[in-house]
């Protein structure tokens, strides 16, 4: 059963923001998310939404294609900065430290690979490494154009995935290629959408291709997790490609994952409307959720929970599986 966490709202609002990917706060007590030019706080004790914070960030379709990112040693926080940019915020005091521009299309994802470097991906074909405190470019890695970013602090590692099903694998401080590969289209084993899904998702619905949405770092250390606009989540080693494992069923493509390592779970999110949990030691399905609408967000795993942006809300149900 879902738990329902609704935006707050000023009074006279008629609507609230549609929401971005949702995110740890940097004080480990709050899970936020983005919409237009605010990010929403909410309570991990009590639910309710209690902090809603304006940023510069502008979005020219109306939702939020940026990725929130934080890290929890200086409490800051990456944000959208107005629409082909990039922005520092102290997440204690609400002060923008510092911005980033410089990308020719929106940003989609960034994080911080040190203290005092910043890695964003853009749909403009490029990479670019930061000085965190000066907003300095550093370096830029020319690609095809970007949708997913997975960081891995251990390793000194960033996996960057987009159009064309690439995959670069780079050091973070550097942006320097260790390996890059193409996944290829899968051919997708689901059942058919619904009519009113469908209508949702729009005249695009049936047009697959391997473009990458979503990337994460299997608990290994060595494998990353994918999901694609072939409708099909992946399994595949950071350095050769080698698709080790694919979870077949969702009707739309596959635009966030998340991990749960403690039980080794998978859970993936679809325009088709579902939330799916796997094993990640299987391809079994353990779990299909219903988030009731096409326009899903984003997911965030943590403390055993799985947390959804759906349309304006926050969802969340507990991974006891």
């Amino acid at each position: 059963m879902w738990r329902r966490y609704p935006q707050w709202l000023e009074a006279g609002e008629p609507d609230g923001d549609p929401l971005g990917a949702p995110m740890l706060w940097p004080d480990g007590r709050h899970i936020a998310a983005n919409g237009l030019g605010r990010i929403f706080l909410w309570s991990l004790a009590t639910g309710e939404c209690t902090r809603v914070l304006k940023t510069g960030a502008i979005f020219r379709d109306g939702e939020p294609s940026f990725r929130l990112a934080g890290e929890a040693a200086l409490g800051r926080v990456l944000e959208a900065h107005k629409i082909r940019g990039l922005a520092i915020w102290d997440s204690k005091d609400w002060r923008r430290v510092q911005t980033f521009e410089g990308h020719g299309e929106e940003v989609q994802a960034a994080a911080f690979v040190k203290e005092d470097r910043v890695v964003s991906i853009s749909g403009d074909s490029s990479a670019r490494l930061w000085d965190a405190w000066t907003g300095e470019p550093l370096n830029t890695l020319e690609t095809g154009p970007l949708y997913a970013l997975a960081h891995a602090p251990a390793r000194g590692l960033v996996a960057v995935g987009g159009s064309n099903g690439a995959v670069h694998l780079l050091e973070g401080l550097t942006l320097n290629v260790r390996a890059l590969f193409h996944l290829r289209v899968a051919t997708a084993r689901h059942e058919p959408l619904g009519a009113e899904r469908k209508k949702q998702i729009g005249i695009v619905w049936n047009r697959p291709s391997n473009t990458l949405r979503a990337l994460a770092w299997h608990p290994d250390g060595e494998h990353l997790l994918c999901g694609s606009w072939d409708f099909v989540a992946r399994m595949f080693h950071s350095r050769t490609g080698r698709v080790v494992r694919q979870w077949q069923g969702h009707a739309h493509w596959v635009n966030s994952v998340a991990v749960e390592p403690a039980r080794g779970l998978l859970c993936t999110g679809s325009s088709d409307g579902t939330v799916r949990v796997w094993s990640l030691d299987s391809t079994e399905c353990l779990a299909v959720h219903d988030v009731g609408h096409a326009n899903l967000g984003g997911l965030l795993v943590h403390d055993r929970t799985l947390y959804v942006t759906c349309q304006r809300e926050l969802l969340s149900v507990p991974l006891d599986y």
